[in-house]
């Protein structure tokens, strides 16, 4: 009985382990699918001090991101007119997506998606020094 119970165990741990690798997995290749390219319909931007939303923004038609199978990215961002293009390095967890560029490294939360070919990232900047946060939200669309 106790081999019984112990062997359902394992099988229960194993089962779990394979799940969560599995969405990280998941969301993986629904962003290297159709060349990894995705247009950033927006940009919101909001700006709190003491926790009190100070001045909030948006900017549409905000540029694109292209990730590659290999962990590569490029990022082309037009908020006031030039765009500015970075490239960089990403990974992935189930939540998150880490982008390296430029000596600087973002940590996005994803907000909803990728799915249906649409996705939102958030990306937040806490400056407790000064009681300042900053956030950003992304909506991405599969550019085709």
């Amino acid at each position: 009985m106790k081999t019984h119970i112990k062997i359902l165990s394992l099988l229960v741990i194993l089962l779990i382990g394979f799940s969560s690798c599995s969405k990280e997995k998941r969301i993986e290749k629904q962003l290297i699918k159709k060349d990894g390219k995705w247009k950033i319909t927006s940009i919101d931007y909001k700006y709190y001090l003491n926790n009190e939303l100070n001045y909030s923004e948006n900017y549409p038609n905000a540029g694109t991101i292209e990730f590659d199978k290999k962990g590569t990215c490029v990022l082309t961002i037009t908020l006031s007119g030039s765009p500015e293009v970075s490239a960089g390095n990403w990974t992935n967890s189930e939540d998150n997506i880490t982008i390296t560029a430029d000596g600087e490294t973002t940590v996005m939360r994803s907000a909803e998606g990728p799915k249906k070919g649409k996705m939102t990232l958030e990306q937040t900047e806490y400056y407790n020094d000064t009681a300042e946060k900053e956030v950003y939200t992304y909506y991405l669309e599969r550019a085709d």
